[in-house]
């Protein structure tokens, strides 16, 4: 039993005669009927009443009961070309903190779609907290964080380590090497790099300070930094970006904050064909980063 069969049986039966059905499949009559012979054949009964100058079919009873059978079994058929073609689909999930989705990967993301053009890439903000979930539930194949966690299902590997340096607005005037005393903290675009850098500014500023702007979302950090009269911690790549398009510096801090740490999240088991390749560009775009430090060559 093959669905081009099945397909000439029911054909038949929607438009009524053997004509008009290989019509519609593009085949000629006695193409036609030779299915539907190799079809009656296979079940052991015939299917249509052959009445000489009868110009509309007409079914035997089998072939009455037939009909729900067939229309069962091209359904079935057509589950499994859906599924064939969703298990072929090449897909890769990536999630990331929001800084590196808006300052660092789209470049790697861009050499690996154009690397693999078979693939489709989703990409997704995520929280470090949120992430552990994420990929051990399959909804993602890896993930960037700042802030680890343990899970036995999840594997945590440490990518790279930053430095944090001191951005501020020309119209501040700040000398080139600055005191932590000297930044007034109702100046500060204040972000969260990671817990490491929350204890640390706490201890500096106190956990009182209040910043001229607290921001959770990265995309919006140059846009605030434009107007030349606040300062931020940022990590060096960041920064060396942001002082090319807006009126800002890089200074020397007397007390340097601690480098950022970011690891990726990979499950234990089922790791996606597609993570070694990206963890390669990224090392690549990485290595270009001074103030950047390489901890891991794991694939």
């Amino acid at each position: 039993m093959t669905f081009l069969e099945i397909e000439a049986f029911l054909n038949i039966v929607q438009y009524g005669s053997f004509s008009a059905a290989a019509e519609k499949l593009y085949i000629t009559q006695p193409a036609l009927g030779r299915r539907i012979r190799a079809l009656e054949e296979e079940l052991g009964y015939t299917l249509f009443v052959r009445n000489k100058g009868v110009r509309h079919v007409e079914l035997t009873r089998q072939g009455q009961a037939f009909i729900g059978l067939a229309h069962r079994w091209q359904a079935l058929w057509n589950e499994t070309q859906e599924a064939a073609l969703l298990g072929s689909e090449k897909s890769f999930y990536v999630a990331s903190v929001g800084s590196l989705l808006a300052f660092m990967l789209p470049n790697v993301f861009q050499t690996f779609i154009r690397d693999n053009p078979e693939c489709s890439l989703h990409v997704t903000t995520i929280h470090s907290a949120d992430a552990y979930g994420y990929v051990s539930n399959k909804d993602v194949d890896i993930a960037f964080i700042t802030d680890p966690m343990y899970s036995s299902q999840v594997k945590t590997n440490i990518l790279f380590e930053e430095e944090l340096c001191l951005v501020a607005g020309a119209d501040l005037k700040l000398p080139k090497r600055v005191t932590l005393g000297e930044l007034d903290p109702r100046r500060e675009i204040r972000t969260r790099w990671d817990r490491n850098f929350d204890t640390w500014h706490d201890y500096y500023f106190g956990t009182s300070a209040i910043p001229r702007i607290y921001l959770d979302e990265m995309g919006f950090l140059q846009y605030f930094t434009q107007s030349g009269d606040n300062w931020a911690f940022l990590p060096v790549s960041i920064a060396r970006t942001m002082v090319k398009n807006a009126p800002l510096a890089i200074h020397e801090l007397d007390i340097k904050p601690p480098n950022r740490t970011v690891y990726y999240l990979h499950r234990v088991q089922d790791a996606s064909p597609y993570q070694g390749e990206l963890l390669n560009l990224y090392k690549q775009e990485l290595r270009n980063e001074p103030g950047v430090v390489l901890k891991s060559d794991d694939k």
